[in-house]
């Protein structure tokens, strides 16, 4: 060949020729399924836009979280460590949700007091969006939009100039946040539980394939995901030859990294096995080097290795 050799690229593939066990699968989805439908079967008496729609989606995280933990024990470190995982989410969420419900209440209280109920529900949902983004941790922007939405809506329909004007309003803003939060502790309640019960049939350290809330072990992960690579930069394993003008020199001063926007990931040499190097270890006739390299740039580097045997992975 005229590189010399081969020069191995690892296949994308989502589980590095393992087979997702579909029935595991299967049995996640339909767990999940069911926490989100108990979620919103308990909550689906209460009053208000938000309360189904946030039980749906607290259950879905919960569940999520709960399945795709790397450890389940009952050891307080365990607890403390869960905590630091769900708690922003649901503070985040919680913050969202009172932007929300504010927003509501003051542009609905504007249009009781003659604004165009066109303006204020258009600012309702915009700038419950707008809230709803900049909280760090929320579970989706749609909280937002609906806690100001609902809130907005129920406000408008109160009779204008009525005498219990104002305490309709606070009636109305208390019903929703009642409504809200208690679905968001019963969203909570049924994802976290239910995901628990899942994860004691699921073989040790599976993740599923389907949801994004699952982290997979790197070892079933795509090569480029694990090393943030792209399709154009590939793996080669080169072995250092006598001639080559990197022989005998340190690895920062081979410019392997700054001509070739290559990295090295590992040095394989007979006698210290195989060592990540450092930039003042010297590169050696007889060293295999393990590289990142962009595949434009790899005739180049096999060519400055003169007469380097390159292997097949």
């Amino acid at each position: 060949m005229s590189l010399a050799g081969k020069i191995f690229i690892y296949e994308e593939k989502s589980d590095f020729g393992m087979k997702p066990n579909k029935w595991t699968i299967r049995f996640i989805i339909i767990a999940r399924s069911f926490a989100v439908g108990t979620a919103y079967y308990l909550v689906r008496g209460i009053p208000g836009l938000t309360s189904s729609f946030v039980a749906i989606f607290v259950a879905l995280l919960l569940f999520d979280l709960s399945v795709a933990m790397p450890k389940f024990s009952l050891k307080f470190k365990y607890w403390i460590d869960l905590l630091e995982v769900i708690l922003p989410r649901i503070s985040g969420t919680i913050v969202t949700l009172s932007k929300g419900i504010i927003i509501g209440l003051v542009f609905g209280g504007l249009v009781q007091v003659g604004v165009s109920p066109f303006i204020g529900a258009v600012l309702s949902i915009g700038l419950g969006y707008h809230a709803a983004v900049q909280v760090k941790g929320n579970i989706s922007s749609y909280v937002g939009i609906l806690s100001a939405l609902s809130v907005y809506e129920q406000i408008i329909k109160i009779p204008a100039f009525s005498p219990n004007l104002i305490s309709d309003i606070g009636g109305t803003v208390l019903t929703i946040t009642y409504a809200t939060f208690t679905a968001l502790f019963m969203g909570c309640i049924c994802g976290f539980s239910l995901g628990v019960f899942t994860r004691l049939f699921l073989p040790r350290g599976y993740r599923s394939l389907t949801s994004s809330a699952y982290e997979l072990p790197l070892y079933l992960q795509p090569f480029k995901n694990v090393l943030h690579t792209d399709d154009n930069m590939a793996a080669i394993k080169m072995l250092v030859g006598e001639k080559s003008p990197l022989a005998y020199q340190p690895l920062s001063k081979s410019g392997l990294r700054e001509n070739f926007n290559s990295s090295v990931l590992s040095v394989i040499r007979g006698d210290k096995g195989t060592f990540v190097p450092k930039g003042d270890d010297l590169i050696y006739p007889g060293d295999t080097l393990v590289l990142i390299i962009p595949t434009v740039y790899a005739r180049e580097v096999v060519e400055l290795m003169k007469g380097s045997v390159v292997s097949e992975q």
